[in-house]
């Protein structure tokens, strides 16, 4: 049967605006990746802000039922405290300055980090200008206190170019380790005992082989710590080490730190060999856990990317994985700084700041060996105001809710993120074959716990390759194909899609099968010259997960009705994000479509079959349809006969007599509303 133009554009309309109408809420929207929202933010000279000029570095800590944070300022030269405790609501508390009121080591401050003696808490920062450190009373946060700075600055200094600071504890003590980048080839870290904060004391320094200046502290066997600027710590069995990134010599550092007062070199690594690819410029580091194993994160200010590395064993680091900015969904990893990781459920990510991209880039690193883009956000877009050169970056949690707060140099501000993960980050309902898997994030938009439905069945994307249980349904029924991703998720967002079918045996050549193709932007869809549909159109929607506070799910709706019958077909998902990056989704034994039975044929489409006897009938009917013959629809002589009359174009069939065909399209918009119920 063909349908004139006007009357299936009608059809399509119809079609389309009723599958928003009618089609079910999906209801097991249960998966979404890591996605972030903008929070609050402030910048320097407003609301009591004074000390956020160059916004460097950033640590968060917790005093009684509040949460803090201390922030510091490059070019104020000087510290800001900042409640944090409601995050769409911070409040600036106390600030101090270099050369005020006690401080004295706080010019061209840089990082931060809080640690606890007994029941007082602590900063200590770092000062590149002054080549220093200063040691400050953050117990009461409305009223900040000095208590002890070492500076040693100039070319030989031990300090000079102060950068990084990280705290750890041997035995009763608490000590620190300063990566200082002075300048050049030269470059070294320094243990401090700052178990007294009023009275911190030096234990040991070790620099780079390449040191410019002659110097008996340094023995030789350090080769990567040109140019140290980041430095993290951990600990494997008894023993406490350091990881220390350079950026003059693109490399990492492995220290044993287990007795503060000689320290020993471990091992190496630099950009270009064993599989290192992301150091060129090292300048991040943190470090985490995944099962028994023990790795790094390393961000790349010149390679744009970041590296991983598993440091189980100390003497013998592994590069496992590596990604650079405009690849494989990685949008905000230009000029990379500072890195930060943390856990939402079963799953581990990272947060990096994009110093030259304006934004921060989250990464699922839960499988360090393959590690996937989760979302990204820039400055200027979805409410992000103090995202401009950002450089520190560090997590925290209220509630059950988790955050991070980012420290922006070109801004002079600092940006609360909130980072959401539903139920997708805690355990895998997929109906497809996961393998195992306990995390969604593993392909770029549908990957990323988007959802594929066919009628009511719906599927959650883990691998690109699934094979689903078969839907059936009869020629001339609606079949309805939904492509559904978190919306407003930047690296998720549909560009893009395309949907094939009668693909039959391999899927090698799916691009050879009938398919329907729509364009967001356009609101537009094309459908490929094939006779497999009668009608067939797309559309897009956004709807609300009823499932999910607040989360809203980004959907293209694929309409189709078949004119014929079709084996068992995989249905292939092509799409491509707004960044133009490909996904193509394989579901095996996806759809079939089977003859109608007779009973519901329109009289024309009878005349193209034999009118055959009931006993023939039931053997044709569907096994699971209980069905009674119509007999007002059905002409059943004693003897099978053959139809002989053939009626013209406009006619049709009635009573062995040709009439006007009124009801076609009718027929179709008929059957469509009994499907919806």
């Amino acid at each position: 049967m063909k349908i004139r133009k006007r009357q299936l554009q009608l059809f399509i309309l119809l079609f389309a605006a009723s599958s928003l109408l009618f089609q079910l809420p999906s209801g097991a929207f249960a998966s979404s990746p890591s996605e972030i929202t903008a929070a609050d933010s402030e910048t320097d000279e407003s609301n009591g802000f004074t000390m956020l000029d160059g916004a460097y570095g950033v640590d968060t800590f917790t005093i009684g039922t509040s949460t803090y944070a201390i922030v510091t300022g490059n070019i104020d030269n000087g510290v800001q405290i900042i409640d944090i405790s409601d995050p769409t609501d911070i409040v600036a508390v106390d600030a101090e300055t270099d050369g005020a009121n006690g401080f004295t080591a706080l010019d061209g401050a840089r990082e931060v980090e809080m640690f606890t003696i007994g029941d007082s808490t602590y900063a200590i920062v770092t000062a590149s200008d002054d080549g220093g450190i200063q040691i400050i009373d953050i117990s009461d946060p409305e009223n900040i206190v000095a208590t002890d700075a070492v500076i040693d600055a100039g070319p030989t200094g031990t300090l000079s170019s102060a950068r990084d600071v990280a705290t750890f504890t041997i035995d009763s003590s608490t000590y620190a380790i300063v990566a200082a980048q002075a300048a050049d080839s030269v470059g070294g870290v320094k243990i401090f005992d700052i178990s007294d904060p009023t009275n911190i004391v030096a234990k040991d320094y070790e620099c780079d082989d390449n040191f410019s200046f002659p110097d008996p502290e340094c023995g030789g066997s350090f080769t990567a710590l040109g140019g140290a600027t980041g430095v993290d710590t951990f600990t494997i069995g008894s023993s406490t080490y350091a990881i220390v990134v350079s950026y003059t010599d693109d490399g990492v550092q492995i220290i044993d730190i287990s007795d503060p007062t000689d320290i020993v070199a471990k091992d190496t690594e630099t950009d270009g060999s064993n599989g290192f690819t992301m150091l060129d410029q090292a300048t991040g580091v943190e470090t985490f856990t995944v099962g028994s194993s023990t790795y790094a994160i390393v961000t790349s200010l010149a390679d744009d990317g970041v590296q991983i590395i598993d440091i189980s064993d100390v003497d013998n680091i592994v590069a496992v994985d590596a990604e650079t900015d405009g690849a494989n969904g990685f949008t905000m990893l230009d000029g990379a700084e500072d890195v930060h990781t943390f856990t939402i459920g079963d799953s581990t990510y990272a947060i990096v700041s994009g110093h030259q991209d304006d934004g921060v880039q989250i990464i699922n690193i839960s499988d360090p060996t393959d590690i996937v883009a989760a979302d990204a956000e820039t400055d200027g877009l979805n409410s992000f105001s103090g995202l401009d050169g950002p450089y520190g970056v560090k997590t925290f949690t209220i509630g059950s809710s988790t955050y991070a707060i980012v420290a922006s140099y070109e801004d002079d501000a600092v940006q609360i993120i909130e980072l959401k993960c539903t139920n997708s980050c805690v355990s895998d309902t997929s109906t497809t074959t996961d393998e195992g898997s306990s995390t969604c994030a593993r392909l770029v938009i549908l990957g990323n716990c988007g959802t594929i439905a066919i009628n009511n069945d719906e599927y959650r994307i883990i691998h690109p390759w699934s094979t689903i249980p078969t839907t059936e349904v009869m020629v001339g029924e609606p079949v309805s194909i939904t492509i559904s991703t978190p919306h407003n998720y930047a690296a998720g967002k549909i560009n893009s899609v395309s949907v094939y079918t009668e693909i039959l045996g391999s899927a090698a050549d799916y691009e050879l099968g009938s398919h329907i193709d729509y364009s967001v932007m356009k609101s537009d869809y094309y459908v490929s010259e094939s006779e497999l549909f009668q009608v067939a159109g797309a559309t897009h929607r956004i709807v609300q997960d009823t499932d999910v506070k607040n989360l809203e799910m980004f959907e293209v709706v694929f309409t189709m009705v078949f004119a014929k019958p079709m084996d068992t077909s995989y249905i292939v998902v092509e799409t491509k994000n707004m960044h133009g990056i490909p996904e193509t989704i394989y579901l095996g034994n996806a759809l079939k479509v089977i003859e109608r039975p007779i009973e519901l044929l329109t009289y024309e489409e009878k005349s193209k079959f034999k009118i055959i006897s009931e006993p023939e009938l039931k053997d044709s009917l569907r096994h699971d349809m209980d069905i009674e013959p119509d007999m007002d629809m059905l002409v059943v002589d004693p003897e099978p006969v053959v139809s002989k009359v053939t009626c013209g174009k406009g006619t049709m069939l009635k009573d062995n007599i040709c009439v006007v065909d009124e009801m076609s399209f009718y027929f179709f918009v008929n059957q469509f509303m009994r499907f919806f119920g």
